[in-house]
């Protein structure tokens, strides 16, 4: 079937496009993006289908965007995005917010039970029984022009979305889950949303367990500032610094530019552009009293009860899924398991304020299980 659909590039086109879908209840919606070596996602065209008109508006172009803006701000709109964790950070950074409510087709056939991630092209094939053409996923979406194959590939994800959003959802509602999908939704952005304090950040480094807490104490200045400079740059993290470069700087402490080249793995690029900067925190780190430094970072296997918390919360979780229509594994993948654990265990009342509440402790998940997870709040 042929997918009928325009190219939005000017202001008048943009203008139409709105008037038309502005009485639409419900929109599909998709990005294509680009990450190279940015940091934050290059939006390089942004699919909308109300059902009747669908739309490809380049965001390339010049345009005034906020009377779109506002459609996708309305609570009255809800929003149809298949695995949108990503499309979420291109609207954050394109946009300045994240278009609500919210409706995962993907995580709704996971509360179905249709098993995990589900790609779009599965999901299709399931629902509509018709195969769609993947081969431009990989493209380079910021040439311009775009080619036909690159357009009609980028209208079928919404063109397609819009049936099995009807179809997933007649099953949600009948079971009484809409509920459920929409603080999901909420939750991921929320997530996406969330950016850790700098004076925790080192903490999610890999590896920072194998360091001693004066070692911490530098890579605890390294982190913050290779986020700094990332953002300020619009460089991805290991375009400043790679993450395992920076764990053996911290480990070693270099004192001059030449020491700092000799650490195994450390590239000449990353010591032309930084040495400087990485060299001044290490002194910095240096001179901080050993009372001060970080403590030693413990992993959770390293826990002795670890292996028996873990195993006795998931045992809880199953027990209150079977009481419901809910699948456990929706409830709780092993790593939300593992990040109420940490919270609990790892961190002080005042760095738990810092932090995001675990899944398991918000949200529509609480209401199920605040009875056999109360003593973990």
């Amino acid at each position: 079937m042929k997918v009928q659909y325009q190219v939005i590039t000017e202001q008048q086109q943009l203008d139409e496009f709105v008037s038309a879908i502005g009485n639409a209840t419900i929109l599909a919606l998709d990005t294509e993006f680009m990450r190279r070596r940015t940091l934050f996602p290059e939006v390089a065209l942004i699919q909308v289908y109300d059902g009747q008109n669908l739309a490809l508006i380049d965001p390339l172009a010049a345009l005034d965007y906020s009377p779109f803006w506002e459609i996708l701000k309305s609570d009255d709109v809800l929003k149809i995005l298949h695995s949108p964790s990503e499309d979420i950070e291109v609207f954050n950074n394109f946009a300045g917010f994240v278009p609500t409510p919210m409706f995962d087709t993907q995580f709704a056939l996971q509360l179905l039970g249709e098993g995990n991630c589900v790609g779009f092209a599965n999901m299709v094939k399931q629902i509509l029984e018709i195969e769609i053409d993947k081969s431009e996923s990989r493209t380079n979406w910021l040439q311009r022009p775009l080619t036909t194959k690159q357009l009609d590939y980028a209208a079928s994800d919404v063109f397609y979305l819009l049936p099995c959003f009807n179809y997933i959802y007649k099953q949600i509602s009948e079971k009484g889950l809409t509920h459920i999908v929409l603080e999901e939704s909420q939750l991921v952005i929320e997530k996406r949303s969330y950016e850790l304090p700098d004076e925790l950040l080192y903490q999610d480094i890999k590896n920072a367990w194998q360091l001693k807490p004066r070692d911490l104490a530098a890579l605890q200045l390294l982190a913050p500032w290779r986020r700094s400079k990332a953002k300020n740059k619009n460089l991805a993290l290991n375009f400043v610094l790679k993450e395992q470069n920076m764990v053996e700087i911290a480990r070693r402490r270099p004192t001059s530019l030449s020491s700092l080249r000799n650490i195994p793995g450390v590239e000449v690029m990353e010591v032309n552009r930084s040495g400087k900067e990485v060299l001044n925190l290490i002194e910095q780190a240096k001179s901080v009293d050993i009372e001060a430094c970080p403590e030693k970072l413990l992993r959770l296997i390293d826990y002795p009860q670890y292996k028996r918390a873990a195993k006795d919360i998931a045992a809880k979780i199953k027990q209150v899924a079977s009481t419901t229509e809910i699948p456990a594994e929706v409830f709780a993948s092993k790593k939300q398991i593992n990040q109420l654990i940490s919270w609990k265990w790892k961190h002080s009342d005042e760095t738990r304020d810092l932090l995001l509440k675990p899944d398991l402790l918000k949200s529509w998940r609480w209401e199920f299980l605040k009875d056999v997870l109360a003593e973990w709040q």
